[in-house]
């Protein structure tokens, strides 16, 4: 009688899963072609493999829904599992009542897709113009603190992309700055520059844009050990932040 080892059924597993993250990558650069352009292959696949892991812990391993679950971290951010601008994500992730993986990635992708039209307006113009305007901010002005966090931020992000301020509403904003204010701390960033840096991003890009293999240049400027003092790496995570924005904007044929 054939006997698999566990061993053996482990490199078949590795085998199945490296053509699956091939066959990913090679979507992603159609799907999402200047953000995997600017990753490289092996970014994508970084970004792919932890798509892998995190949609498994919600019970997605078929190819139609993990595809999914990895085009929703391109559009969303890695995290939007966790995002508290995004509460329904998580909420349908993890809704006892959906037992089957198919059943609840047509329910995710329902919502996000009425997420985008409502926050990305007609052809994503609400979400460009915010880019537009989020690319003329200024360090100076955009991190200055008047020792009230929600006064000093809350007011800007409405400016900048109100639909999605409408949507997310006043609660989760304020969630937002808390949770802002904790993640600065663990980042070195703890006074109030870098903490009004880190919720600004948290806005634009996701909550777990700090860690996100999305955004490489943020973790980079994070651990550079070479950056003196929370003012210094928040200004240069600003920085980076900024000239991201930027080439995203120049990628669209906008100017910033």
């Amino acid at each position: 009688m054939l006997q698999i080892r566990n061993q053996q059924v482990e490199v078949l597993r590795q085998a199945v899963l490296k053509n699956f993250e091939d066959r990913m990558i090679e979507h992603l650069l159609d799907f999402a072609p200047h953000h995997s352009q600017a990753l490289g292959k092996e970014g994508v696949r970084k970004v792919v493999q932890l798509g892998v892991l995190r949609a498994e812990t919600y019970g997605l391993t078929t190819h139609g829904p993990v595809q999914f679950y990895i085009e929703m971290m391109f559009m969303l951010g890695s995290y939007f599992d966790m995002d508290c601008q995004l509460p329904w994500a998580g909420q349908i992730l993890t809704d006892p009542a959906m037992e089957d993986q198919e059943e609840r990635a047509d329910a995710l992708f329902e919502k996000a897709m009425a997420y985008l039209d409502t926050v990305g307006g007609p052809n994503r113009e609400y979400a460009v113009t915010s880019l537009e305007r989020a690319g003329r901010e200024k360090f100076e002005k955009a991190c200055e603190s008047t020792g009230d966090l929600e006064a000093d931020i809350l007011p800007r992000l409405k400016l900048i992309f109100p639909e999605k301020c409408n949507y997310a509403g006043n609660q989760a904003l304020i969630e937002l700055v808390q949770r802002g204010r904790a993640q600065a701390e663990t980042q070195l960033i703890n006074g109030d520059p870098g903490i009004l840096c880190m919720i600004f991003f948290m806005f634009m890009l996701g909550e777990g844009f700090a860690k996100d293999p999305l955004y490489p240049w943020c973790s980079e400027t994070l651990q550079d050990e070479e950056i003196g003092t929370p003012d210094e790496r928040a200004e240069r995570l600003f920085s980076k932040g900024m000239a991201y924005i930027k080439k995203t904007l120049k990628n669209l044929g906008k100017k910033s």
